[in-house]
């Protein structure tokens, strides 16, 4: 038999975790609201492990800075009970495997670049959109993490210089997708404010106020590929996140960055729009990835 990995996904409502063999296929699937402490927290990997015997080793996704060395995370936001631990070691010792620990969004970008719509692009990104912003950077082939392992956090990227507040003023405060469908929800009088598939049939439909909240975060989102153009030039850009399989909002921000440009004459002349897609891994992005990291880790110690 192939052998199989046991990946983890944690995220800030759910844990997921799926068997999978080496080539990506998912065997099986298994999801659990994300405890809210950090003992009940470890009791859950653990009973997770204890339900997959037989992998050859572990993988896990999670939110926060990440020593992918190491395995050390930093955490916050709904993780913050986690605060700085040194997950992997735990884990290690507890199932006596090998262990990967990766940031979320680098997880994502990995499994574009293993298998998805970054296979062979040397230069490229993926940003995914969700509560916050998050992104992963590919440059010359490879998954850029930086010196202090913070590379391709886009949600602190000052997009207001002049608001008086510092976090107010970031990608990740103005360029959430869960506000955005809230607010279109609220303005729409819609029954869920969280169900994104009753915002998005009002956007389709361009129903006004709907469209016009959804364009202005299409807007942002475009502003932001600008940033990033500017400083690293890539050739394509990926937009993850559930909202991205919503073909109108790819159709959108590509439209957006079109009409940023058409506005300056600089931005036409000096910034070269990248080509824009869905990413292809929707939900299963962190899963898969965190497994493709831990297998580009295995290849690097074999060396």
């Amino acid at each position: 038999m192939a052998r199989q990995y046991l990946s983890i996904d944690v995220g800030g409502t759910a844990v997921k975790s799926a068997r999978i063999d080496h080539s990506g296929n998912i065997i099986v699937r298994r999801r659990a609201v994300t405890p809210r402490d950090q003992a009940a927290f470890l009791h859950l990997l653990t009973t997770i492990i204890d339900r997959q015997p037989g992998v050859a080793a572990i993988c896990v996704s999670v939110p926060g800075i990440v020593n992918p060395h190491t395995g050390a995370v930093k955490v916050t936001g709904a993780l913050a009970f986690l605060g700085q631990f040194p997950l992997a070691a735990y884990l290690r010792q507890y199932a006596g495997l090998p262990v990967y620990v990766g940031n979320d969004a680098n997880c994502a970008t990995l499994a574009e670049l293993w298998l998805g719509n970054l296979t062979g692009v040397a230069n490229g990104a993926v940003i995914t959109l969700g509560t916050s912003v998050g992104g992963g950077l590919v440059i010359n082939g490879q998954l850029v993490h930086g010196p202090h392992f913070r590379a391709g956090e886009l949600s602190a990227i000052v997009n207001n210089y002049d608001h008086a507040a510092p976090h107010q003023a970031t990608v990740g405060a103005s360029t959430s997708a869960v506000k955005m469908i809230a607010t279109v929800a609220t303005a729409c009088d819609l029954p869920d404010p969280t169900d994104g598939r009753w915002a998005f049939e009002v956007i389709n439909r361009r129903q006004a106020p709907a469209w016009s909240i959804f364009t202005a975060f299409c807007r942002r989102v475009a502003v932001l590929m600008v940033n990033v153009q500017a400083v690293v030039d890539l050739e394509r850009i990926l937009i993850g996140g559930g909202i991205s399989a919503q073909p109108i909002l790819i159709s959108e921000v590509r439209r957006q960055f079109r009409l940023l440009q058409e506005g300056d004459r600089r931005l036409m002349d000096d910034i070269a729009m990248p080509m824009i897609m869905a990413a292809r891994f929707g939900n299963d992005a962190n899963l898969l990835g965190a497994l493709y990291g831990l297998l580009l880790k295995i290849e690097e110690e074999d060396r």
